[in-house]
């Protein structure tokens, strides 16, 4: 069995952490956002996410990223598609939907 890599696990914990502000706890798989594109959010969200569960996540999108990317190899376009998933996910959070969560078609929000 493939050991699930971190590498991307900790640049999406430096992407958060340089664009805005997140309280990481990686036992847990719990991000807590608290400003994300350089703005504060109106509520914390919380990311929820493990390294091998985004490793997984971005194996699963690479073969669709790599249509959206195709100058890149296909992780990288995966991780590009992810970030643009999430910051729909950040955009989009209604009232109330504080969690978000990974899903095959992207990063959603919901409820606690």
């Amino acid at each position: 069995m493939e050991k699930p890599s971190i590498g991307f696990y900790d640049q999406l914990v430096g992407y958060l952490a340089a664009e805005g502000a997140v309280d990481e706890d990686r036992e847990q798989g719990v991000g807590v956002l608290t400003v994300f594109d350089h703005r504060p959010l109106p509520v914390p969200l919380r990311l929820h996410v493990t390294p091998a569960a985004f490793d997984g996540h971005l194996r699963a999108m690479a073969p669709d990223a790599a249509l959206v990317f195709p100058d890149v190899d296909s992780l990288e376009a995966a991780w590009r598609l992810f970030l643009v998933h999430l910051e729909e996910a950040v955009q989009t959070a209604k009232p109330g939907e504080t969690e978000l969560v990974l899903d095959r078609s992207g990063v959603f929000a919901r409820e606690a």
